[in-house]
């Protein structure tokens, strides 16, 4: 038997009353880490006591396979619907692989907990959903909201909270992220699709050779910048591409370099994938890039880096990939993010307090937005408020006003919890920089801010590197 934490016990309290008034569709928003499968073992473990018969349906193997064996550990006798699984199925709890359980006989059930429930809008879940329709239906889910950013509230009455990622963080239960955003995608022009950026523009844009090596450059700058932490230099990371190809590619430039790392996406055989898997939690390579494959459902807690390479207006994306390396391990203190999708800038820090409702708006409070202050000789991020007088990863004594901050062989952004206002005022001061058309121009603004002479010739070579590459003509040096 696992004990519960009171949160969790809660949890069950708040989803029984609202089962009691009357609602028989209730959603559980619980965030990564929050324990939502020991949760859900516990309502199945309460309702067996009544004799009440239970299906529990995910759609990955690894879902299936991770709930069977908290069910072993709740001692919860069950069996298994999925292809393949040699699990007898004739007991009164069943765990279910959505794509098997509709093609086949349904078991009777009353109480149904449907897994990942921000696709209960696809057709097969909706056909078990209408199938068991007199029965007590329970959606599972961190995120409760499609990938095009609707709500589910045709589908569930009501909606109970678990418990705030950043009460996760602070009791132990998720390590706390560091966040570091090299660069962010120009994603102007980027027609969008379903609520999100076209797939093929995105891969278009994120594809590129000098994009892939600047992910490895700014990977193997996060390990210079922490050597004074003395952690390990090879953390084991998760990258997420924006196509097999881009996910393919950023593995070859980790191996250019001596790192090992392998590639993994929907189309690879499972046996393969399997292998691949179990040889990354086994230690035997670094880096484990993919496309589409682990957004939901991987469990591997000593991850500790997360590579964000794939621009998306998706929430439910954003929070479900750094998820999976904020799970708590005797071998990490904390873990990674290394943004280079702009996705922090998109949707804020995973840890940000966020009320969710079943139609699709998430409100953040006004109080949570960050300010951020760039360290420009380390480049981390950091809250002035809490460091007034220097750099709290380097030392470095900031200056009354922050100064731009320039490209580095280590341009690494770290963004914690307390900071992002100043971005917002720093993106409008770039707008100063938008209007500068010739290197005068941009002479005459450093001087204006105070910065050193070499600041206007490394936005004029950059300036001219955007109009190249967008097929504009490129202004005339200035002659003396």
């Amino acid at each position: 038997m696992i004990d519960l934490r009171p949160y969790q016990h809660g949890a069950i309290g708040n989803l029984r009353a609202s089962i009691g008034a009357g609602n028989n569709r209730v959603l559980l928003q619980a965030a990564t880490g929050a324990g939502k499968t020991i949760i859900a073992c516990e309502m199945i473990r309460r309702a067996t006591d009544k004799s009440k018969r239970v299906i529990f349906i995910a759609h990955r193997k690894e879902i299936i396979n991770q709930t069977s064996g908290k069910l072993d550990a709740f001692g919860i006798d069950h069996g298994v619907i999925m292809a393949s699984h040699g699990r007898v199925n004739n007991h009164a709890v069943q765990v279910a692989s959505i794509q098997t359980l509709t093609r086949r006989d349904k078991p009777k059930a009353d109480l149904v907990i449907i897994d990942e429930c921000h696709l209960s809008v696809s057709a097969s879940f909706k056909q078990i959903i209408e199938h068991y329709a007199n029965a007590t239906i329970i959606g599972l889910t961190a995120t409760p909201i499609r990938l095009d950013g609707r709500g589910l509230g045709e589908i569930y009455g009501d909606i109970v909270q678990v418990v705030p990622m950043a009460q996760l963080i602070s009791e132990g239960h998720l390590v706390k992220p560091r966040v570091f955003a090299p660069f962010t995608p120009d994603m102007r022009g980027i027609k969008k699709s379903k609520g999100d950026y076209n797939a093929t523009q995105t891969a278009k844009l994120m594809d590129k050779k000098e994009i892939t090596a600047d992910i490895v450059k700014h990977w193997l700058g996060v390990h210079k910048s922490e050597n004074s932490r003395k952690l390990q230099i090879h953390r084991k990371t998760i990258v997420f591409a924006s196509s097999v190809e881009h996910s393919k590619n950023i593995v070859s430039e980790f191996m250019a370099i001596g790192i090992s790392a392998k590639h993994l996406d929907a189309n690879t055989p499972a046996n393969e994938r399997d292998q691949t898997l179990s040889e990354w939690r086994d230690g035997k390579f670094t880096v484990l890039s993919n496309m589409g494959l682990f957004i939901e459902g991987l469990d591997v807690p000593a991850a500790s880096c997360c590579i964000l390479a794939r621009p998306t207006k998706s929430l439910t994306i954003y929070l479900q990939a750094v998820g999976r390396v904020m799970r708590p391990h005797e071998t990490k203190t904390d873990c990674i993010i290394l943004d280079c999708a702009g996705l922090t800038y998109e949707h804020g820090f995973v840890d940000d307090a966020r009320e969710w409702t079943l139609n699709g708006k998430v409100k953040r409070a006004k109080d949570d937005v960050p300010a951020v202050h760039i360290c420009e000789e380390c480049f981390a991020a950091y809250s002035k408020a809490q460091h007034p007088n220097e750099c709290p990863e380097c030392g470095f004594e900031t200056p009354t006003e922050q100064r731009e901050t320039k490209h580095a062989d280590v341009d690494m952004v770290e963004l914690t919890k307390d900071v992002m206002a100043q971005i917002r005022a720093k993106r409008i001061k770039r707008l100063e920089v938008g209007k500068c058309k010739t290197l005068d121009d941009f002479i005459e603004l450093g001087k204006l801010r105070g910065y050193k002479a070499g600041w206007a010739y490394i936005k004029w070579n950059e300036r001219k590197a955007w109009l190249k590459s967008h097929g504009y003509d490129v202004p005339m040096e200035p002659t003396e």
